[in-house]
């Protein structure tokens, strides 16, 4: 029973402290993140991302905006978390699309490679 309760306080001490220390990160400039994120969403657009991940690149627009939003309603801390993920949706976009892309050549290659005839050894 003491055991139970000396965790139940230690489990309370330790709960109490983290969220003591939680919250946004104190920023004062979120614009260079929601810079990094419209250029991270552009590199993903220019690699197919729009129509080959085109659920991640939802994502990643709506966080962009938001980050925006935020910025106008001067909430810094609040715009760079929404941009950071906007960065990080379209980087995986990005990825997405490109792995794709080199799947398909892969299969493009491979299928022109059969069609050719067979070589004859030399001997």
């Amino acid at each position: 029973m003491r055991a139970r309760l000396a965790m139940l306080l230690a489990a309370g001490a330790l709960s109490s402290a983290c969220a003591g220390t939680g919250g946004f990160p104190k920023t004062q400039d979120a614009g260079p993140a929601v810079s990094a994120a419209e250029r991270a969403v552009a590199d993903a657009q220019s690699a197919g991302a729009d129509t080959l991940a085109a659920g991640v690149m939802k994502d990643a627009r709506m966080h962009l905006d938001a980050a925006r939003g935020q910025m106008n309603l001067r909430k810094p801390a609040e715009a760079e978390l929404h941009a950071r993920e906007a960065t990080a949706d379209a980087r995986y976009a990005r990825s997405v699309a490109l792995q794709l892309t080199a799947e398909r050549s892969r299969s493009d290659a491979q299928t022109a490679l059969s069609a050719l005839p067979p070589q004859e050894e030399n001997r």
